[in-house]
């Protein structure tokens, strides 16, 4: 084949493979989504808030796990507090998420916050987008679970008391 074949080749591929998105209820498949999503932290008295920036929307759901460092370099039975090791799920709301941790009796110490999306079951909405294991979501921040797809943040700070 000549290299004068190739370029129109290579152009009915392309056009081939563009297909018109499909519609699914109020929301357009386009068959990938990117996915934006922050994680930051704020320490009031002894509560450590966990909040980020998305856009998602609203009803999704992130999970959230936060790790003290004593609970990954210590047996359970020597924590000083029983709550080093704690997740749970936020919701968006309004390009937002939010959740509020006990530190009580907390050392000093590294802390890792290790926030993704999309754990089910999600809203059938977010199914619907992104699908039931993240199979359209697509972006430099995705990460390949053994075919669950997922948006991964970490964000690591010093705990002080």
């Amino acid at each position: 084949m000549t290299t004068r074949a190739i370029g129109p080749l290579l152009l009915v591929l392309l056009l081939c493979g563009c297909g018109q998105p499909q519609t699914n209820g109020e929301h357009t498949v386009t068959g990938t989504e990117a996915v934006r999503l922050t994680v930051d932290h704020r320490s009031e008295w002894r509560v450590l808030w966990i909040d980020g920036e998305t856009n998602l929307p609203d009803g999704a759901l992130v999970n959230y796990r936060v790790t003290h460092s004593v609970a990954r370099t210590s047996p359970s039975e020597d924590w000083p507090a029983m709550n080093l090791i704690d997740s749970g799920r936020a919701t968006v709301q309004n390009g937002q998420y939010w959740s509020r941790i006990n530190t009580l009796n907390w050392p000093k110490g590294e802390v890792e916050i290790v926030v993704q999306f999309p754990l089910p079951p999600q809203p059938s909405e977010v199914v619907r987008r992104y699908g039931e294991f993240g199979e359209q979501l697509t972006g430099d921040n995705v990460t390949d679970f053994g075919g669950m797809k997922a948006v991964e943040v970490t964000h690591v700070f010093d705990h002080r008391r």
